[in-house]
């Protein structure tokens, strides 16, 4: 089994404590295979975790974490900067528009609120086209996990974790089971077309 944590920020993105030079002993210590940096808005903030990973010979994909209308998603396989899409823009657009870029788009902590109060909720089982939700988010509660897993299996999607971590001891805290090797995007993204993976939280015990 190959352990992937999908949702991981680092300073890059300006909300996060994790420099990108822990990043992978922090990740090795927690028993992860690869990690997927997802910084907020712009693929490019996190070019230089490749060099860390060709240096490191540990697979460090990159995503973005992207503020749709309704709350976030986690974008895969599409190199997207604030030039390509303006913010907040309505979540089913950004899905068919990722989708059409033979990329995976995932709605992020789903039942988790944010500051103000909001999140997308059930308004997920509304969303078309969708190969995979955020099930297990490291920052949400295991109430608002369940219920994105529960409408996760009435879409019959393929399920997503990650930590969503913005400070090292939250590294692997969730993360994103293959059966297989997945070392590159084109790997990931075909992957998670295929909706095999399963989700789990690593153990107190470990932290």
């Amino acid at each position: 089994m190959f352990k992937i944590d999908m949702h991981i920020h680092s300073v890059l993105g300006k909300d996060s404590i994790i420099k990108p030079s822990e990043l992978v002993p922090l990740a090795r210590q927690a028993g992860l295979d690869a990690v997927c940096v997802t910084e907020h808005h712009d693929y490019a903030l996190s070019q230089p975790f490749d060099e860390i990973s060709r240096k490191t010979g540990f697979p460090i994909l990159r995503g973005l974490e992207y503020k749709a209308k309704e709350g976030h998603l986690l974008i895969y396989g599409i190199n997207m900067g604030r030039g390509d899409m303006l913010s907040q823009m309505p979540m089913q657009y950004v899905i068919d528009w990722v989708n059409e870029r033979n990329g995976v788009a995932v709605p992020a902590h789903p039942f988790q609120r944010d500051m103000f109060g909001g999140c997308l909720g059930n308004r997920l089982s509304g969303l078309h086209h969708l190969w995979a939700v955020e099930t297990l988010n490291g920052s949400a509660s295991e109430a608002e996990n369940c219920q994105a897993k529960r409408v996760a299996d009435q879409l019959n999607t393929g399920y997503v974790g990650g930590s969503d971590a913005h400070g090292p001891v939250g590294i692997g805290k969730a993360y994103t089971v293959f059966p297989q090797p997945v070392t590159t995007m084109a790997e990931l993204v075909s992957a998670l077309k295929r909706k095999n993976a399963t989700t789990e939280i690593r153990s107190l015990l470990k932290n």
